[in-house]
């Protein structure tokens, strides 16, 4: 079995197959697509900051050269390089973001924070910008990737404009909301940014370069979508003919955004790394090939190597089922939890280009039929997972850090 990386986007069929043709090779994860946003557009501006934090350029001045060499990082070209930076700082940012989380869902003692949150918005909006002047420029140069890029930060740096704007009326569920959206902004950039990343590097043959601590994370090596790439790339080098059977699964936590709005996006990291720990749990220890990664937001896949389609139903029937009964508690309140999952099995002939969103399609319905089940595609389209109760242990998940740790 297989999750993780953090609501990422569903992915884009149109540029997903226009980048293949333009890399010649799909890697593992669809490209997402990026719209411009509808709203009125920022004026693109230059190197806003101080140097050595702003637009990265060759020099070793620049303040990136070393940060880099110290992440283990050797970007082969600017793209790279940029995405790479933009992976870094937003890591920087988020940490910094869920400090400033804590202390305003602080169970014990809440303070404001709208003046922080603020400058803190600002800060980084005024980055992004200097990221969008360096995008442009490899968006001129007719680079696909250069230009999802491009769209990518535009869109979210419109998200955060929005997000300070919004501050001007200082209420708590204002803060709440502006602080939540922002969290989403920065949780899409980051995820995001892997994917194109994971592009680039399968690409360029290269995904297997990346150092470990970018490849998984936590005690139990969940996956990144890095790593989560590297996996099945390997899994395809052994089998060039797909002859072992390989089922996925993707399970997203039902109405997770709105419980993060109530608890915050700490204890909602807390939330999701417990779930994680669940899912390692329940993984199959004595045969096949199981794997955990974190896709994207709140949705985990796991990868199931040498597995039916009608054995992995029922592996993650336990898992949904498992979920169902755990609960998230914080003080006095608990919250229950829920999950939609979709099972398929991999074609012989098919590659990511047809098995994510063929993954997605099928978790789609688990949606319209009112969340909290499983459908499974075992390659004539999705059906409803239909299996007895199982005797689950009841789980309460404590969601408050001064208790969980």
């Amino acid at each position: 079995m297989v999750t993780i990386v953090l609501a990422l986007a569903v992915a884009n069929l149109g540029l997903g197959f226009a980048l293949a043709v333009a890399l010649d090779r799909l890697p593992v994860l669809s490209m997402p697509h990026f719209k411009r946003s509808s709203k009125t557009g920022l004026p693109v501006g230059g190197d806003t900051t101080e140097q050595g934090d702003g637009l990265p350029g060759n020099s070793p001045g620049d303040g990136w050269s070393q940060k880099l060499q110290d992440a283990e990082v050797d970007p082969q070209s600017m793209t790279e390089r940029l995405l790479w930076i933009v992976k870094l700082e937003t890591s920087l940012r988020r940490e910094q973001l869920l400090e400033l989380d804590r202390v305003f869902f602080d169970l014990h003692s809440p303070q404001p924070i709208v003046g922080e949150l603020k400058q803190e918005l600002e800060s980084f909006h005024q980055l992004l910008e200097s990221w969008i002047a360096q995008s442009v420029m490899e968006k001129e140069q007719a680079s696909p990737l250069g230009e999802a890029l491009d769209e990518l930060l535009l869109d979210q740096t419109l998200q955060l404009r929005s997000c300070i704007d919004g501050l001007a009326e200082a209420g708590r569920d204002d803060v709440a909301r502006q602080l939540a959206t922002a969290m989403t902004a920065v949780n899409v950039l980051r995820d995001r940014a892997d994917a194109i990343l994971c592009h680039l590097l399968t690409a360029e043959d290269r995904l297997h370069c990346v150092a470990d601590r970018y490849r998984t994370f936590g005690e139990h090596g969940t996956l990144t979508h890095l790593g989560l790439a590297a996996l099945f790339d390997e899994w395809w080098a052994d089998d060039p003919d797909h002859v072992r059977l390989v089922s996925i699964v993707m399970l997203d936590l039902d109405r997770f955004d709105s419980f993060t709005q109530q608890v915050g996006a700490a204890r909602g990291d807390i939330a999701l790394l417990r779930v994680g720990d669940v899912l390692h749990d329940l993984l199959r220890k004595d045969r096949g090939f199981d794997r955990v990664a974190r896709y994207s937001g709140q949705r985990f896949i796991m990868f199931l190597g040498d597995t039916s389609s009608k054995n992995a139903a029922k592996g993650a029937e336990r898992i949904r089922q498992t979920i169902e009964a755990t609960s998230f508690k914080l003080g006095e309140e608990t919250s229950e939890v829920t999950a939609s999952l979709a099972v398929i099995e991999v074609g012989k002939t098919e590659g990511p280009d047809a098995f994510i969103p063929r993954l997605e399609a099928t978790l789609n319905e688990c949606k319209k039929a009112g969340r909290n089940c499983g459908y499974v595609d075992a390659g004539d389209g999705p059906a409803p997972i239909r299996l007895p109760q199982y005797q689950i242990s009841v789980r309460v998940i404590e969601l408050d850090e001064r208790e969980a740790g």
